[in-house]
Order: structure tokens, then C-alpha cells, then sequence
């Protein structure tokens, strides 16, 4: 079993406590994205139809006895998922309906100390085997039943995959915390094993199990939303004609590189122009800065002629996935007989703006 052991192992996490219901909470929380934010779980800050109205961050913390409020640092508000509380009020706060919008943002006007960065998508790299790290401030050790004090704890690094439980909520076995680690990261390494990222937030658990909130395109724009981020559509383009070769083996490239954004993908569109006599004999599709590919058109029988698209939707398959880079068009004119002429494409690109 894979459980939490006291240490101070990353200097973004923080005890964190709440004021809800007429009564103090303890919790955890960690600075991530950006020095003036710390994310954490809904249930920390939510009570019987009641949401927190004071909360105080002690980052770092590490210590026998409960923190001095006089140090603590006092966001200026949080933002939350309105789905959250009407699922804990219909479903009970222990469903997988609740605990997949158990996620929140606090905001301040200042820094609350070093940020963690994080994982656009961190459903992903919490079903890879990549090392991962759960921490927090248990106030009791689910395993053993020792007591967390007020001190930091985390599990021993592990590489298990973690498994969906429903939508964000993604759940691992023989991994265990306590009560007060909830709003805590889970931290997942790059492939390299170089550095930690935050891929999501402890939100359940219990002597043999782990619940996790999983980072997302909604928890991503939900900061960028507390950041006073704005969404904003760029355009970017690429005019250079182009004569493919006749019955090409290898694919030609246009590029256009997308820039000024700070968050994932909430909207793309996309156009271009290609003259042929026959498109049937084209393969052409468009890849992202992070790989991504959308198929245009595939070589088939279709004897119509050119390639005119204008304003084609494909936000569905690039929401959620980093913006910023070179966005690459492949094109491959499969026949001997018809010379083709790639003649532009553009994408417009809505995200939240630097």
C-alpha cells in the first residue's frame, strides 16, 4: 500500500482553511499556473447549499500546530463550478456526479509564492504511467490512523494509471491519504522525468483508495477566467501558392505559427483554397502544435473539382490543446495525370489571450 508519509516535498502546497457554515475547515491547496492563483476542490469551500465566505493559504506550511491566522494570506475570492452544488444537493457530496466538478480557483491581487506549472489535459497523463506524487495536510493518516498534525505529506512516487471514474473524476487503488489532504495536486512528471506538473486535485478517498479531480479545457479557462483573461480570436494564415507534385509519395507542407495566447484551444475555424481538376486525388490534413490531426480529404472517387472550404468548424477536435506553434497542412496529389495548386489556408483561433 502506497500511502502518505510526512515531509516537506513541494514548496507550492499549502494548508488551506475555510470559514462555511459558521464553522473553520482545514484543507490544501496549491499555487499553480500563475504566482496569483491556488487551486484546490469545491467540498473545502461548500455546505449544505452555503459557499465559504473566508479562506487563508499558508503555503509551504510544515509544523506540529494548526498555522496563526496573522500569517496567513487571504485571497481576494474563488471561482467554482455551479454544477457542483446542485450535484452534491441531488446526488449526495460522495457521488461521482459532485466530485467530478469538485474543483476551485482562489485569485489574489499579489503573489502567493512559486507556481507549479500544469497539464492542459490532465486526464492524460493521469492514465499514463508517468511518476506521479499526491500531497497535502492530512489531518489523520487514512492508513495507519496516526495523526498528519499540521504538517506535509505525500505518497511515495508511483507510476499507476489512473482510472475514469466519471468525466474529470479519475480514481487509483491502493493509494491513500487522509481527510484534510482533499484540494491537495496530484503532481505528474514530464516524460523525461525531469519535472513535476500539476495534473489535477485530491478530491476522495478512503484506507485503500484515491479520487482525483483531472485538469480539463473547463478548470483551465475557469483560471484563466480568474486571471481577468479575456477570450479572443486570432487569425493566422499562409498565402504562398504552391504547385504540388504529380503523384506524389511524400506529403507538402504549408505552415502558418499561431501566437498570443495563454491557455488551450476554446475554438477553432478553419479555410482553404486548393485548385484541382479531380479532388479525390488529394490526401490533405491539418496538424497542431501538439500533433494533433484533423483529416481535410482522403483520396477516394470523388471526381469534383477543387478544394473550398470556409469557416469549417474543427473546435471539436482541437479544443483543450495548446494553441501557440506551427500549425501544418499536408498535402499529396496521389495521381500522374492532374496537376494540383495549393493556393492558401488559413485558421482562426479562439483561446484566452496573453
Amino acid at each position: 500500500m502506497n500511502y502518505s508519509k510526512r515531509g516537506l516535498f513541494d514548496q507550492s502546497t499549502g494548508y488551506l482553511e475555510s470559514f462555511v457554515g459558521g464553522g473553520w475547515y482545514r484543507g490544501s491547496g496549491v499555487v499553480a499556473r500563475d504566482p496569483r492563483l491556488i487551486y484546490s476542490c469545491g467540498h473545502l469551500f461548500y455546505d449544505n447549499g452555503v459557499w465559504a465566505t473566508d479562506y487563508l493559504f499558508y503555503r509551504a506550511y510544515h509544523d506540529t500546530n494548526i498555522p496563526d491566522p496573522a500569517f496567513g494570506a487571504s485571497p481576494r475570492g474563488f471561482r467554482y463550478f455551479t454544477n457542483y452544488g446542485d450535484h452534491a444537493t441531488a446526488y449526495g457530496s460522495d457521488s461521482g456526479r459532485a466530485f467530478s466538478y469538485d474543483f476551485t480557483v482562489l485569485y489574489g491581487a499579489a503573489s502567493f509564492g512559486p507556481a507549479v506549472g500544469y497539464w492542459p489535459d490532465g486526464g492524460a497523463v493521469i492514465r499514463s504511467t508517468q511518476q506521479k506524487q499526491i500531497v497535502g495536510y492530512p489531518a489523520s493518516i487514512e492508513y495507519t490512523g496516526d495523526s498528519g498534525d499540521s504538517y506535509q505529506y505525500g505518497t511515495d512516487p508511483f507510476t499507476d494509471r489512473g482510472y475514469q471514474l466519471r468525466d474529470a473524476y479519475y480514481g487509483f487503488d491502493d493509494i491513500s491519504t487522509g481527510e484534510g489532504n482533499s484540494g491537495g495536486p496530484i503532481l505528474v512528471k514530464d516524460a523525461a522525468g525531469e519535472e513535476s506538473f500539476l495534473a489535477g486535485i485530491l478530491v476522495s478517498g478512503s484506507y485503500a483508495t484515491a479520487g482525483v479531480y483531472a485538469l480539463n479545457d473547463n478548470s483551465n479557462s475557469m483560471a484563466s477566467a480568474a486571471l481577468g483573461l479575456e477570450t479572443v480570436t486570432r487569425t493566422f494564415a499562409n498565402t504562398s501558392p504552391l504547385n504540388l507534385p504529380d503523384g506524389g509519395s511524400t506529403y507538402s507542407t504549408r505552415k502558418a505559427t499561431s501566437s498570443g495566447f495563454s491557455d488551450t484551444i476554446t475554438g477553432l475555424k478553419f479555410s482553404m483554397t486548393l485548385t484541382t481538376p479531380r479532388r479525390g486525388d488529394m490526401d490533405v490534413y491539418l496538424r497542431s502544435p501538439s500533433g494533433r490531426i484533423r483529416w481535410i480529404n482522403k483520396a477516394s472517387s470523388d471526381s469534383s473539382r477543387d478544394i473550398v472550404i470556409s469557416g469549417a468548424n474543427f473546435t471539436k477536435t482541437f479544443r483543450g490543446y495548446a494553441p501557440n506553434g506551427g500549425w501544418h497542412l499536408k498535402m499529396r496529389d496521389t495521381a500522374r495525370s492532374n496537376r494540383a495548386t495549393f493556393n492558401r489556408f488559413s485558421i482562426a483561433v479562439t483561446g484566452y489571450g496573453e
